[in-house]
């Protein structure tokens, strides 16, 4: 009892735990709620800023691409210049000799005076014509492009460049590209080197060979040796001028735009003091700052651009060689703290070619799928391209062997057309099998009925409204028929008007929905199917034209419109149709009608050149290893990658604002924590007082008090408790009697139940007996009864039900019994007949009684037994060391008139040799159940019976119930009450 009080004054009371455990909602609430609102705030903040920086970012891309492209166009045109005076030299060797008569002036004055008589003739006239195959681009085609390209290059206001200025920028164009050419010439150059270099050496190991000769060979060799050095030395030193004059070329068109471009980015409304956008080629060389544009730009972000931990991750992208790991965005936005400033940084990649780096992005997203469903088709790719590859050898050796020949052009030999013919069989082959193949079919099934569900209804909410327009004018026209509500015209004609804006509404709705059919924009399924489809097509078109514009605006019209995607496909057939015509190197065929090549941009490849393109890209499948990253895609990727923009975007004030919000929310959460948790100790202060009330009362139940009262507190939870409790000790003060009831029944039937067994027979025979009610008393019964002509009765019975009314029962069954036996009745048939009738005329109809009743005669040493529906007996026979079921049978006891009973019940006798065994018992023992509701069973009774059947009868039933106790996890052998689902029988008499 001090213990207990000396935990009730230390461990904290309901009061204390019900304001603590208020402390923890209240924090937690707050916590959880001032943690979403700060994300909420940050995501909100971010959201703005992506948005802000969307149109500007790809404004720069576009920029960058522009700069890109008017550096390579400027770059080409001087090359292109150098390069056809190369041409000139090197193709001129297949110019065909054509032989004509003189002509002119003086040809004809020789045929007049032939004509006289004199001897005079014409000469043979000898002159080289082109071929098709000493056709490249010529100097006016190079005019045409320059001014093309001299057009893009225009001031702030519109105006042309100025002559000083084009000069200036050129002068870098050209420099880069006499440092390519030098690149290009030289490794070409060492690759001959080495061709000459070989039969000198294999000469020079001649032991035979003559001194003057190998002195010249080692005087060649020597040279060649030298010339190498000096090429080699030649190749980094041209490299690093080529990259310095692009780089000074690049400044010096920055430079030029940098007005318009300060403007455009101010338009579009980059914030300079927040976002600051650098874009860097893929060696990392910077090529646009808007810090250079915007004085209040420089500043952002100064500290971090020195910072070692920016720079290291500045260098990991530079020397990132796998494209696909900047493509599934490994590099995510990084976070700086400096100088007490919060930067985010953005790294992303720029692509050269975005029309064919979009579609390469989306076909790495489907392979980065383990179980894409295109694996079929990218198969079959993979074998038309082997194909493929077979016929362009063709094809190569084809045009090599024509261009030496130098007479028929491609398009005019037949053996080119069949094989053209062939590759042409082998494409359409490769889109059919997509065709057959694709995998999303269900996908373009499911748009188009979605489609036509959201258009079908549009269209009959268009008629219901209209209809109802109509309904309500004609309501204008006429009055009102008898029973129909009454409209004034104002309400009419405001339903009339409401119903229009609906209409117009509808109308809007249905004209989007109708443009929205062939739209690609969002429907990634056809992105998917058109990025497999034309990524070659695409890939080609951007080798061969140089794009006036760049940008994400004409890919997104293309996915848009489906007019666009038709012009698209008509100029890329038509673009693979000339390259496989074979009759022109550098004039485009004309188009009809609005499909033009002029949008694509300048062709600045010939023929021949896009056709080894074309080549390339046919023959090489779109995946071809999984795990080694390699293919089409792939290679694109890499080809495409231009650089990176890296932008800088300081979120310091928006975080500052964001952490002051949450401050103030901390402050406000804080007071009303306190608040909350002084409200809730008062709170509890006034609930526990009652139940403390209620604690002391039950501390007097405790102690054996029955006669306290609860008083009463209410109808809340505490009302209920006090009423229960009431309840309860009333509840228990009767149980508490009933319980000394039972105490006082289960003592009676103890002693109606034999204290102890005859004696008179134990020099014959052997008894034990075991009894257990389920409730402290029960309907079970067994009785041993000396009989005065030396016998012994036994019985043994179960009382339909348990509990004190059994129990009557039982006490007045056993009366009777006795009652009988004493009056000197032997006939054990006769004496169920009369407990059968008094049974069942003084019990209630579900009341009857299993009996067994047997008489050991010990002069014959047999048994005499009847039944009444009670369980057969079990014998062991020591002779044999077996278990019998012995017969029984009969209607129970009380449950049918004796006309009836009588004819049920038989008697039966058996003898009991040395060593054999009696046992009876009843359904309370087979029927016993475990925790896992397992029954005892006869299996069990008979095999303790084996066991124990030579040993003596209590012996066996000791060991009975032993078996008992662990098959039920209790101690029956406790006096009071017990759990077993019935009472518990048992008899066992042996022979000795």
């Amino acid at each position: 009892m001090n213990k207990k009080r000396i935990l009730r004054a230390i461990v904290p009371g309901i009061r204390t735990k019900l304001s603590f455990f208020t402390a923890i909602l209240v924090i937690s609430i707050l916590a959880i709620t001032s943690s979403l609102h700060y994300n909420q705030q940050k995501k909100a903040l971010e959201e703005k800023l992506e948005s802000e920086l969307k149109t500007p970012l790809e404004y720069i891309n576009s920029v960058v691409l522009d700069l890109e492209n008017l550096t390579r166009s400027l770059v080409m045109i001087e090359e292109f210049k150098v390069r056809v005076k190369g041409k000139k030299k090197e193709l001129s060797r297949f110019k065909r000799t054509v032989v004509s008569k003189e002509t002119g002036l003086l040809g004809s004055l020789k045929d007049f005076g032939k004509s006289l008589g004199l001897n005079l003739k014409r000469n043979n006239v000898y002159r080289s014509v082109d071929t098709y195959f000493t056709r490249y681009l010529s100097e006016k085609e190079i005019d045409d492009f320059e001014n093309k390209v001299k057009a893009e290059l225009r001031k702030d206001n519109g105006a042309p460049i100025d002559p000083s200025t084009y000069k200036y920028i050129k002068s870098f164009a050209e420099k880069t590209a006499a440092a390519r050419i030098n690149v290009e010439r030289a490794k070409i150059r060492l690759l001959e080197i080495e061709e000459e270099l070989q039969p000198i050496e294999t000469e020079l190991l001649d032991e035979g060979l003559v001194p003057k000769r190998k002195k010249t060979l080692i005087a060649d060799k020597l040279s060649l040796v030298n010339e190498r050095k000096l090429n080699e030395k030649m190749i980094p030193e041209n490299e690093r001028k080529s990259l310095n004059y692009e780089t000074l070329l690049t400044k010096a068109l920055q430079n030029f735009f940098r007005g318009s471009y300060k403007d455009h980015i101010t338009s579009i409304g980059l914030l300079p003091d927040k976002i600051r956008i650098f874009a860097y080629d893929r060696m990392g060389k910077e090529t646009l700052d808007t810090g250079l544009l915007f004085p209040e730009s420089s500043g952002t972000g100064k500290k971090l651009l020195k910072q070692t931990d920016f720079l290291d991750s500045k260098k990991t992208l530079f020397s990132e060689k796998n494209v696909m790991s900047l493509v599934r965005e490994e590099y995510l936005p990084a976070s700086y703290e400096v100088g007490g400033r919060q930067y985010e940084v953005v790294f992303r990649p720029v692509f050269r070619n975005p029309k064919t780096a979009e579609r390469a992005k989306l076909i790495t997203e489907l392979l980065s799928d383990e179980e894409n469903s295109y694996l079929e088709y990218f198969g079959e790719d993979l074998k038309i391209s082997e194909q493929l590859r077979e016929v362009i050898l063709k094809l190569k050796t084809r045009v090599a062997e024509l261009r030496k020949e130098g007479k028929v052009k491609p398009g005019a030999d037949s053996t080119y057309r069949s094989l053209a013919d062939s590759y042409r069989g082998l494409i359409k082959k490769r889109d059919l099998k997509f065709q057959e193949l694709m995998p999303n079919k269900s996908a373009f099934e499911l748009h188009t009925k979605n489609w036509n569900e959201d258009h079908s209804a549009l269209i009959e909410k268009k008629k219901q409204i209209g209809k109802e327009i109509n309904d309500w004018e004609e309501k204008l026209k006429s009055p009102p028929k008898n029973g129909e509500t009454v409209f004034t015209l104002e309400e009419i004609q405001e339903k009339i008007r409401n119903l229009e804006a609906s209409l117009e509404e509808t109308n809007d709705h249905i004209q989007r929905v109708v443009v929205s059919k062939d739209d690609w924009s969002s429907f990634k399924e056809a992105k998917l199917n058109d990025a497999i489809l034309v990524i070659r097509d695409v890939a080609l078109e951007d080798f061969a034209f140089m794009p006036f514009q760049t940008g994400p605006s004409s890919l997104m019209r293309y996915y848009k419109d489906e007019g666009e995607r038709e012009i698209q496909d008509t100029k890329h057939k038509q673009f693979r149709e000339w390259i496989l015509s074979g009759n022109s190197e550098t004039v485009l065929p004309k188009l009809k009608g609005k499909f033009s090549f002029s949008d694509s941009g300048i062709l600045v490849r010939s023929r021949t050149e896009a056709e080894e393109m074309m080549w390339n890209l046919d023959e090489t499948p779109i995946l071809l290893s999984k795990e080694n990253v390699s293919g089409l895609v792939y290679e694109l990727l890499q080809k495409d990658l231009l650089g990176f923009n890296i932008i800088i975007i300081d979120r310091t004030d928006g975080y500052r604002q964001i952490k002051k919000n949450r401050e103030e929310q901390i402050r406000y959460a804080s007071a009303i924590a306190i608040v909350g948790i002084l409200l809730a100790y008062i709170l509890a202060w006034f609930f526990v007082r009652k139940i403390k009330i209620i604690s002391k009362k039950t501390e007097e139940i405790e102690k054996g008090n029955l006669d306290v009262s609860f008083p009463k507190a209410g109808y809340d939870e505490i009302g209920i408790l006090s009423e229960s409790l009431n309840d309860m000790v009333h509840g228990l003060k009767e149980r508490e009697e009933m319980k000394g009831e039972l105490v006082a029944a289960e003592e009676i039937q103890k002693r109606l139940l034999p204290g102890k067994l005859p004696t008179s027979l134990e020099d014959k025979i052997e008894l034990a007996a075991f009894y257990k009610a389920m409730t402290g008393v029960g309907g079970d019964y067994y009785d041993f009864i000396e009989l005065t002509d030396g016998k012994l009765a036994f019985c043994i019975g179960d009382v339909s039900n348990h509990g004190v009314g059994p129990a009557i029962v039982m006490a007045l069954f056993r009366a009777q019994i006795r009652s009988i036996f004493r009056k000197g009745e032997r006939n054990l048939k006769k004496i169920l007949l009369e407990v059968n009738g008094s049974l069942y005329e003084d019990t209630p109809d579900h009341i009857f009684v299993t009996f067994f009743l047997g008489v050991f005669d010990p002069e014959k040493s047999s048994v005499e037994y009847v039944s009444a529906g009670h369980l057969k007996p079990m014998f062991y026979d020591a002779s044999t060391n077996k278990i019998h079921e012995l017969p029984a049978g009969g209607l129970p006891l009380g449950m049918d008139e004796n006309s009836f009973f009588e004819s049920t019940i038989e008697r039966r006798a058996i003898i009991l040799d040395s060593g054999d065994l009696f046992f009876q018992y009843t359904d309370g023992l087979d029927e016993a159940r475990s925790a896992e509701g397992d029954f005892f069973g006869k299996s069990k009774i008979a095999k303790q019976l084996l066991a124990n059947g030579m040993g003596q009868a209590n012996d066996l039933i000791k060991s009975m119930v032993i078996e008992l106790e662990k098959h039920t996890s209790q101690n029956l052998s406790l006096p009071g009450m017990s759990t077993l689902s019935d009472d518990v029988a048992m008899i066992a008499i042996r022979r000795k």
